[in-house]
């Protein structure tokens, strides 16, 4: 039957529809589970990056271990060596530090690092 330029055909939309449907719900929930691992890899990395050392500025220095050149009194300035560099430093600990002592970075004024003797 001819209703104007419209044409009525019967659609089983019982039988057409499920296959379509499930591979459509099947494809949404795979994209959905691939959208949702990127965001997740990509936040863990940028949450690791910020918690990692600080490899330049000043706070790189900080809690480094070193070697004392030189005896080093208590309150005194001498030179410690930090991966094959020579720094002045000054002495905050409670003790002296002696020459190939151990010590630790504890701080920073200028072009000085502050530093303390490791105990043993």
């Amino acid at each position: 039957m001819l209703y104007g330029i419209i044409y009525f055909i019967p659609v089983d939309y019982a039988s057409a529809i499920p296959g379509s449907l499930i591979f459509a719900v099947i494809l949404a929930i795979v994209a959905f589970i691939v959208i949702i691992t990127f965001t997740v890899y990509y936040l863990y990395k940028i949450i690791a990056s910020q918690q990692r050392r600080r490899y330049t500025g000043a706070e790189s220095m900080i809690n480094v271990i070193g070697t004392a050149s030189n005896k080093i009194d208590k309150n005194g300035s001498g030179f410690i060596t930090i991966d094959g560099v020579s720094w002045e430093v000054v002495n905050t600990g409670n003790e002296d530090i002696e020459k190939y002592d151990s010590v630790v970075v504890t701080g920073r004024t200028g072009l000085k690092l502050m530093v303390k003797k490791i105990s043993k």
